[in-house]
């Protein structure tokens, strides 16, 4: 056998891992780490390293499909274009272009999510076009613009080697982003670097922790400012240096005199002692790296969590220079490039947003189109959208590359919307998944290598992912779905492209003197390097590694804001009826809702469904022993599970993992989300999948 090896981008996270593809005859046989490549130098986790076999896994779609009496019948791609391009110009004469909406996932590549803004945007004329980044890093988005005033995560990746602390915030690092925490624990091991871990679980990441926070769920903001609290009061505060870099320092003060450990140790259950210890550690570093994921998203109140967060590197100086600063770490591998593209409801391409109206007559020139065509108003979040079907205001729902029949909270009363729609699109590499199960039309959709284009990482590196093997049967890229509807809609001068790199070229000349500057970026440039961080403005520059190091923000004052933000208790709160709360989260050998990784017997050996962790205290109080099968009840639905018995869960939480649904060998009542709750952050729109009250009882063995 010979193997030719050809570079690319992991389609897993956010991180943006450099991996080498093997093929032997134009077929995967293998697939490594990229040595030399600066996010993972070699490193390969779990899930990239068992991706060979999902090239020829059962499900793998490979021709369009309409229902027809009740039956999802094979077609040819015209007869399936036409179908819907039909339907979407009917329900758009009838109801409105309002009446159509968008989702994608956050794997999509900016290409794909460019061509989807001008369709919708600007051909259709709504706003309402959504992606997963609203349930993964939305909140994230909102706290940046809230506190620096872009959305532009200024730190990278190399910093971990720089700092002397890491704070960790609802982060299993070791699970979600292995190739970063290998980074922590060699800084750790090497430079003698302090870890801080914040979490309601005492997960693999904690158990390297200097200190680990273990808080109730949802009492994130009264840490941090009981944190920001030590700081003001113990003299860790340079108060006139700090105030020439961002405004708001005497109302945080003021603020946080509220919040004195001994009153949030009564809210966190963190001792007094720990938290003090904990914010002397942040007061005396030098460089300190802050890091947050799904932990901070996944609540009612992750806006105010990122904002409380960032007060605290900005009263210590730990910003915008090696080794100090936030780093965002987004959950797939391109929720950043959708972010910049325009792939939320309240967004434009190239960090524009839908309100401004300057933004508004920019695209509209770039496009050609009268400026009243696009909406001024943002569109619907995704959480919106699936209100919308239950109303009726929304009629067609075209799903590319998500699962929302898993994937979004609440499942029960998502999927009675989605059966409301007079026109299900899904657009998948797999069938069945729970969404294509309920389509009136699936679309089949080429993957990863398969197809060629960007994805932008964590640290703002741009990656090319070439087409390096033949596409599977008669799929399609996503970008030339999407042209093929526009153009059978009507709208065929403008979506006209050879190839993705043209789509590129187009999309990079909006980008022009903005944070996200592709103009320097080209395709053969990419091929020829391991990325680039952006911006990257001209041909010879050579990437941008930290933002904001002159210390002057995109805000009005040049200054950044500390906010000061006070503590609410979570929408729903234990009671007698249910005493419980729920915590749902990722494993080490699944990704979101196993359409790629459950058709993989090595990984699904590992997990094959789902279970319940239960802390000893709670399982005595409950005579449940390890194994026994217990039924989860929230005020939403039942699911059950296997138990397991383990001291890393308070007395009064229990965690499931978010992957189980009613696909591949897994009955449905398997499925988590079907007890989270689809309330939002109010700022974010980010649903809260981290707190659910429940009760348990033993499942009925009859």
């Amino acid at each position: 056998m010979t193997v030719q090896w050809k570079k690319t981008t992991c389609s897993y996270c956010g991180l943006g891992c450099g991996l080498m593809v093997g093929l032997d005859d134009g077929k995967v046989v293998d697939i490594k780490g990229m040595k030399g490549h600066p996010v993972n130098d070699g490193m390969v986790c779990t899930l990239p390293a068992n991706y060979v076999p999902i090239f020829e896994a059962e499900g793998r779609l490979s021709d369009p499909m309409i229902r027809r009496d009740g039956k999802l019948t094979q077609v040819n791609w015209d007869e399936a274009i036409n179908h819907v391009a039909g339907g979407l110009k009917g329900i758009i004469d009838r109801h409105g272009p309002n009446s159509i909406a968008l989702y994608m996932g956050g794997t999509c590549l900016n290409e794909e999510y460019y061509i989807a803004n001008k369709f919708m945007k600007a051909a259709i004329g709504t706003n309402n076009i959504e992606c997963t980044t609203r349930l993964c890093t939305s909140s994230s988005a909102m706290g940046f613009i809230s506190t620096i005033g872009a959305d532009a995560p200024p730190a990278c990746y190399d910093d971990v080697e720089e700092a002397d602390l890491i704070f960790i915030a609802g982060n299993n690092m070791a699970v979600s982003v292995p190739a970063i925490f290998a980074r922590v624990r060699a800084a750790k091991k090497k430079n003698g670097t302090k870890v801080i871990v914040v979490d309601p679980r005492k997960t693999e990441t904690a158990l390297i922790a200097d200190i680990h926070l273990q808080i109730q769920p949802g009492t994130d903001v009264a840490l941090n400012n009981a944190l920001a609290h030590v700081l003001f009061e113990e003299g860790y505060v340079d108060e006139e240096s700090v105030g020439k870099v961002a405004s708001g320092l005497s109302d945080l003060k003021k603020l946080v005199k509220r919040y004195a450990p001994l009153r949030v140790s009564q809210i966190t259950g963190c001792p007094e002692d720990q938290i003090r210890e904990a914010a002397r550690l942040i007061g005396r570093s030098k460089t300190m790296l802050v890091s947050w994921f799904q932990g901070y998203g996944h609540s009612t109140q992750s806006v105010f969590k990122n904002n409380t967060l960032h007060n605290l590197w900005l009263l210590t100086d730990n910003f915008c220079r090696p080794g100090a600063g936030p780093l965002s770490i987004t959950g797939e591998s391109n929720a950043l490039g959708n972010r910049w593209v325009g792939g939320l409801s309240h967004l434009l391409p190239g960090m524009r947003m839908v309100i401004n109206s300057q933004h508004r007559q920019e695209l509209a020139d770039y496009w050609g189109i009268p400026v009243e065509k696009m909406q001024s108003t943002p569109g619907r979040s995704i959480i919106e959208m699936i209100e919308g079907l239950h109303s009726g205001d929304v009629r067609a729902l075209w799903i590319i590359s998500a699962n929302p029949a898993a994937s979004l909270p609440d499942t029960k009363w998502v999927r009675d919307g989605l059966s409301k729609a007079e026109l299900l699109i899904v657009q998948d590499i797999f069938h069945p998944t729970e969404s294509t199960m309920m389509a009136d039309v699936v679309f089949a959709g080429a993957h990863w290598i398969e197809k060629t284009g960007t994805f932008i990482s964590s640290e703002r590196r741009i990656e090319l992912v070439d087409q390096i093997v033949e596409s599977y049967g008669n799929v399609k890229p996503d970008y030339d779905i999407i042209c093929r509807i526009a153009n059978a809609m009507g709208f065929e001068n403008d979506f006209q492209y050879a190839s993705s790199e043209e789509v590129f070229e187009e999309l990079k000349k909006i980008t022009k003197g903005r944070l996200c500057d592709m103009s320097g970026v080209t395709y053969e440039r990419l091929r020829n390097k391991v990325g680039l961080q952006l911006p990257c403005p001209t041909e010879d520059h050579p990437g941008t590694e930290r933002l904001f190091t002159d210390r002057q923000f995109p805000r009005p004052d040049g200054r950044a804001a500390l906010l000061p933000r006070e503590y609410k208790k979570p929408c729903e709160i234990p009671d007698k009826e249910y005493p419980y709360i729920l915590i749902t989260g990722r494993l080490q050998w699944h990704f979101n809702t196993r359409t790629r990784t459950g058709r993989v017997s090595s990984l699904d050996s590992k997990a094959r469904d789902n279970f319940v962790e239960i802390n000893p205290v709670t399982a005595s109080q409950l005579d449940i022993v390890d194994g026994d099968e217990v039924e989860v009840t929230s005020r939403r639905g039942s699911v059950s599970g296997a138990v397991r018995i383990i001291d890393s869960m308070l007395p009064n939480t229990i965690f499931m993992p978010m992957h189980f649904g009613n696909t591949l060998n897994v009955g449905d009542g398997r499925l988590a989300n079907l007890l989270t709750n689809h309330v939002c952050d109010l700022h974010s729109k980010q649903p809260e999948y981290k707190y659910s009250v429940v009760k348990i009882s033993k499942a009925d063995q009859t």
